[in-house]
């Protein structure tokens, strides 16, 4: 097969090895393989959007690489046809790969590109913008905007505690979310095609990227002793059940706040309020496990 891979050399220096073995591996397996590394932001969807005589594009990375592929295959004319895109996960969170159940490992990775199901996924459309996971705004959107890059190689995850650290000292946002018509209030909403959040963590336990909808977590308080109370519930996978976090579905969200307010979508910031949250309706191959693409998980 003609494999594009695209490797974001910020994510994960720690974990070239991976990186290093599948291209060794793509090549013993007689792959016509080439490597791309981006260079800046925006650099991964350029490629990916103009990338020609390509059946699958690896993104060797985190989430936002990830992001940056789907967003260039959509802007791709209608009549053209997409790879299929294969994740080889990098960053900190990696939360596509929990999602979809994808494998760590270039071994597994290669056997998934050479078996060759796929998961046709609807990313959800913020703006002019696509995201494959989530979109929020709130304290973690607050938290990715205050994160260093140097500070998230260092420290990991340690980097965004820090940061969140930091965003609820600040005033709450007040946000007002419109879904298909109907009007609320919150102070940090995620609007999320997944499942998963930070990693394995449940966010919402009926969405997925095999559906074709949106789910929308809201919360309504702010603080420290907010955050921590949160925070256990997802771990214990009981957010949903506390008295002030609603979560529902819809078709079309709108979110509308101060101006300046940072959004995040799939671990990077990316624009600013207001939102405006749909499906997009022309789906992007993912490549899964032969099981996933079985049940739809």
């Amino acid at each position: 097969m003609r494999i594009l891979v695209i490797h974001n050399p910020v994510a994960g220096r720690g974990r070239r090895r991976r990186l290093r073995k599948l291209l060794k591996t793509l090549a013993a397996h007689g792959h016509d393989t080439r490597t791309r590394l981006t260079t800046h932001r925006g650099d991964a969807r350029e490629v990916a959007r103009t990338s020609k005589d390509t059946d699958v594009i690896i993104a060797a990375g985190g989430d936002g690489t990830v992001n940056e592929i789907v967003n260039g295959l959509a802007a791709r004319r209608p009549d053209q046809p997409l790879p299929a895109v294969g994740f080889l996960p990098l960053g900190t969170a990696n939360v596509l790969a929990w999602e979809l159940g994808l494998p760590c490992d270039p071994d597994g990775l290669v056997r998934m590109i050479e078996g060759g199901q796929v998961l046709q996924v609807m990313p959800g459309k913020a703006n002019d913008d696509r995201f494959a996971l989530m979109a929020s705004v709130g304290v973690d959107a607050r938290a990715v905007a205050a994160v260093g890059k140097k500070t998230k190689r260092v420290l990991g995850w340690a980097a965004y505690v820090l940061a969140a650290l930091r965003a609820i000292r600040q005033a709450p946002p007040r946000l007002r979310v419109s879904i298909d018509g109907q009007e609320v209030e919150a102070r940090t909403v995620i609007v999320t095609r997944a499942r998963c959040y930070g990693g394995p963590f449940v966010l919402a336990t009926d969405a997925g990227l095999y559906s074709d909808g949106l789910h929308v977590v809201m919360l309504q308080s702010y603080g420290l002793m907010a955050a921590l109370r949160y925070g256990i519930a997802l771990l214990l996978k009981r957010l949903a059940q506390l008295d002030d976090v609603t979560v529902t579905s819809g078709r079309h969200v709108e979110i509308r706040g101060p101006a300046d307010e940072p959004v995040q979508m799939d671990g990077d910031v990316t624009a600013v309020l207001p939102l405006d949250v749909s499906i997009d309706r022309r789906p992007v191959p993912f490549l899964v496990p032969e099981s996933a693409a079985a049940t739809g998980v």
